[in-house]
């Protein structure tokens, strides 16, 4: 493979990384209402899954957000000014959508550099295969990292001719709380120099029957991707979740105004974390939170860029206006 690969997770973090797994999943299980991160399901396969539900033609936030960027692509390019950058995909994965501004963008000619983020090495690696395929080492300059969002931006190239173009899609800003993102944009902003860009997927408030559909789709994919989160358990922590004993649904919450996936025990039951020498039970029907996606008000969107150092330049929509990418750039 002609791409340089960074992987900032080698094997011997390895006890550090089963620790703050650990703690994560004990933390979450003794609550009340149960509630996990949905990083705890996002390993190599995981990611597989998730690639699988961003294809899914109900899954509106994926839909919307590939017929923004073939509408607006001239509109990304006319705002980077032909300027050289580096495209830092945030959570790549197999970057579908970003594959299409990278097209767009060599085709007039930008001189750019690709730079995928991703938890999964696999799925760096994976990208990386796909990008010597479809464009080769001589047309489009590439290094993927595997690690987390910020380990990525610290150890990106450092290019004084270039500004750098952060895409963070997909709507995975909205999984988190609106008072964890902006503590994610006010250090990503930090992390940036005066001038940078960066492109933020925005999953807008919609009918709910819109956004139950997205999430509940009657293949099972979202089931498949949730209870994943229970092999992991098992595999890591030496846990006995039997998987044929829960259940997944996504509901809209119209309190947190956020989709919240929820993983169901069909029956009282005991799990036994083997690695942990704990217990963990599960009453019948009682659910266990795995995902959290907010939904945004245009207004909440302008004010996430104001109060943490961004100026916003355009929101490019879909035709309904059920998503938005929002263009900043970001203020010293």
């Amino acid at each position: 493979m002609p791409y340089k690969l960074i992987n900032l997770s080698p094997q011997e973090s390895g006890d550090l990384n089963d620790q703050f797994f650990a703690k994560a999943v004990i933390d979450g299980l003794s609550r009340s209402p149960k509630v996990l991160p949905s990083w705890l399901i996002f390993d190599d396969k995981g990611s597989d899954l998730f690639q699988k539900i961003t294809e899914l033609k109900d899954y509106q936030p994926a839909m919307s957000e590939f017929e923004i960027f073939h509408n607006h692509k001239a509109r990304i390019a006319e705002v980077l000014s032909g300027q050289a950058v580096q495209i830092i995909d945030l959570g790549s994965g197999d970057a579908r959508k970003t594959r299409v501004l990278l097209k767009y963008f060599l085709e007039r000619g930008l001189d750019i550099h690709f730079i995928p983020i991703d938890i999964s090495e696999g799925a760096v690696k994976n990208l990386l295969a796909t990008l010597d395929s479809e464009f080769g080492e001589a047309s489009l300059p590439a290094t993927g990292i595997a690690g987390d969002y910020f380990e990525g931006l610290e150890n990106i190239p450092h290019d004084s001719a270039r500004k750098n173009f952060v895409c963070f899609l997909g709507s995975t800003l909205g999984n988190r709380t609106l008072p964890n993102a902006e503590t994610f944009l006010a250090r990503l902003h930090d992390t940036l120099n005066a001038g940078d860009w960066v492109m933020i997927g925005f999953d807008l408030m919609k009918n709910p029957k819109i956004l139950y559909k997205a999430y509940n789709d009657p293949g099972g994919v979202f089931e498949t991707f949730n209870l994943h989160l229970l092999d992991g358990l098992n595999q890591k922590l030496g846990a006995n979740f039997d998987k044929s004993q829960f259940v997944q649904q996504g509901h809209y919450n119209w309190r947190s105004r956020a989709v919240e996936s929820h993983i169901y025990s069909t029956r009282n039951q005991t799990v036994d974390f083997q690695a942990l020498n704990r217990k963990f039970h599960f009453g019948l029907w009682e659910s266990m939170q795995t995902e959290h996606s907010y939904k945004y008000t245009l207004p909440e969107i302008e004010a996430l860029a104001a109060g943490n150092g961004f100026k916003i330049v355009e929101h490019l929509f879909d035709e309904k206006q059920h998503f938005v990418d929002s263009v900043w750039q970001v203020i010293k």
